[in-house]
C-alpha cells in the first residue's frame, strides 16, 4: 500500500491509500478518486514529504516506522449512491445498538474480553496501535464505517 497526498482542482488537500502506483494511475484516469470535501474528480498528487526510515537507529535518529497491517478499503464513486446509503444506514445501526465509551474504548474492550466487565456492545476511539494490540490479544473489534460526508 502507498499513501499519497492529493489535491483537487478546488484546492482541497487530502490523503488516500492505493495498492500501487499503477492502481493510483488507473483510478485517476477513470475518475474513480473523488475529493472528500467537494466530490470533485479532478485530482492530482500534492507535494508530500517522504517518510525516510534509517537503518541503525543511532542516537537522535528516528526508528524505522512499523509496517501497518493492510486494511480492506473501498473507493466509491459518485455513481455508487446506493452503497453510500448502505454505509450511512449501517453506521446509524451501529450507533443505535452500542454504548459510546469514547477514548476509554481500548481499556473497556479489554475488560469485557477478560470478563472483568459485563459483555455489551460498545463503540469509541482507538489509535491504530491500540487497535492492533487488541486484535493481537484476540479481542474481536471492528472498524466502524464513516459516511463520507462525516469526514472532516
Amino acid at each position: 500500500m502507498i499513501r499519497f497526498a492529493l489535491i483537487c482542482d478546488n484546492g482541497h488537500e487530502f490523503e488516500s491509500w492505493f495498492a500501487s502506483n499503477d492502481s493510483f494511475d488507473f483510478q485517476i484516469e477513470n475518475k474513480l478518486v473523488a475529493c472528500p470535501h467537494c466530490n470533485g474528480t479532478e485530482v492530482a498528487k500534492a507535494v508530500m514529504a517522504p517518510a525516510v526510515a534509517r537503518a541503525g537507529g543511532g542516537p537522535g535518529e528516528p526508528a524505522a516506522p512499523a509496517k501497518s497491517p493492510k486494511q480492506n478499503v473501498a473507493l466509491l464513486g459518485e455513481g455508487d449512491r446506493e452503497l453510500r446509503t448502505m454505509v450511512r444506514e449501517l453506521h446509524a445501526k451501529i450507533v443505535a445498538a452500542t454504548v459510546d465509551v469514547g477514548a476509554e474504548f481500548p481499556r473497556e474492550a479489554r475488560r469485557i474480553h477478560d470478563g472483568a466487565a459485563p459483555e455489551r456492545p460498545i463503540r469509541g476511539q482507538a489509535s491504530l496501535e491500540e487497535a492492533r494490540s487488541l486484535l493481537e490479544d484476540g479481542v474481536s473489534i471492528l472498524p466502524m464505517p464513516t459516511p463520507p460526508e462525516d469526514r472532516g
